[in-house]
């Protein structure tokens, strides 16, 4: 029921983010080089997702002022707080179909060690993370992108050696993000892939994980 109920308010906001700034993928000649129509429709349906939630923050009309404003608030926050909610994030990428959300993402349910206050947890059972896919359309899209741009050639040849988004590359955009412009495609698509992949720590993450499993054994 609230998966629905979140659909169904994406929807409801994504004609207001559409009067503001209407971003076409279609249009992008990277972009339908590299994804089928059905992947681009859930391209759509990422950035309608994001964007509704940075204009709602930032309460700025114009798309590219809002996500300025909305990495200048995560990169002057004293504290790491990712600025969506997981559970409902990932309600919403699990509305996506198998094939949209394969463009991009993955599900790395192989926790392996994890050492939490001096415990340690070995190979939690469903221990959710979410991960960019390393070899999926999205690196493809990097790196057709990076022929042309050197900061995606650049990103394209971390994301290779390092399997994800380095601590480096993440740090750098938070502090450089004014060097894009976000009416862009390429710098809005990743502007809002940065977004979803931000995660709960995995503190935070394992302690949800105990009490549902702990809910679950009662």
């Amino acid at each position: 029921m609230k998966a629905t109920l979140l659909i169904l308010l994406i929807h409801l906001t994504i004609p207001m983010v559409l009067s503001q700034e209407h971003l076409d993928l279609k249009g992008d000649e990277s972009i339908s080089k590299i994804f089928n129509l059905s992947e681009i429709r859930g391209l759509e349906s990422m950035v309608h997702y994001v964007d509704s939630t940075v204009v709602k923050e930032r309460d700025e009309a114009k798309i590219d002022r809002a996500y300025h404003r909305f990495f200048d608030s995560i990169a002057q926050s004293t504290k790491y707080q990712p600025p969506l909610q997981e559970n409902e994030k990932y309600q919403f990428l699990n509305s996506l179909d198998s094939i949209q959300f394969g463009a991009v993402w993955r599900y790395n349910t192989d926790s392996g060690v994890i050492r939490i206050r001096d415990t340690v947890y070995r190979n939690l059972d469903n221990f959710i993370e979410l991960t960019i896919k390393p070899y999926g359309k999205y690196m493809d899209y990097l790196e057709e992108v990076g022929k042309q741009d050197p900061y995606f050639k650049k990103l394209h040849y971390h994301f290779e050696a390092v399997g994800n988004l380095s601590a480096g590359d993440y740090y750098w955009f938070l502090k450089n993000h004014s060097l894009f412009d976000f009416a862009i495609p390429k710098n809005r698509l990743w502007a809002v892939v940065f977004i979803l992949r931000m995660e709960d720590t995995f503190e935070v993450k394992l302690d949800r994980y105990l009490n549902k499993e702990k809910g679950n054994g009662q």
